[in-house]
């Protein structure tokens, strides 16, 4: 099984999707002009839907965020730089055994990380989530 597509709730869904667009090279598909409904593919197929929040002061729960994952550690510090020179409020990057990290808000008031982990992930094991490809 693998994992589709992210659908997030936001207050305006142009602003958002022109942010990941322009700063996470996705590309939105169907009507560009669309306030209620964006879909946007990046990179490895991966599908982003940004949908008009029906509550726009509802915030999503503290600590809920998206991830961006870099293969090169200055690569997370050159996003950084790119990130604050276009005006957005970004936190210091910042260093710990998991990685090179750094987190800001999008449009929306989405969480966003960028980061480059010091080791990889453990590959899955065979048979997990109830299947066995063998």
């Amino acid at each position: 099984m693998q994992l589709n597509h992210i659908d997030l709730q936001v207050p305006d869904v142009l602003e958002a999707a022109a942010f990941f667009e322009r700063h996470f090279q996705f590309e939105v598909h169907g009507n560009r002009r669309s306030p209620a409904l964006a879909i946007l593919t990046g990179a490895g197929g991966f599908t982003l839907v940004l949908q008009r929040r029906r509550e726009p002061d509802g915030p999503y729960p503290e600590g809920f965020h998206i991830g961006f994952i870099i293969d090169d550690v200055a690569a997370v510090y050159d996003k950084h730089a790119t990130i604050v020179a276009a005006g957005v409020d970004s936190g210091p990057v910042s260093e710990d055994g998991r990685g090179v990290m750094f987190y800001f808000k999008a449009p929306g008031d989405i969480l966003v990380e960028v980061s480059c982990r010091r080791r990889p992930l453990p590959a899955a094991r065979a048979g997990a989530g109830g299947t066995d490809p063998g």
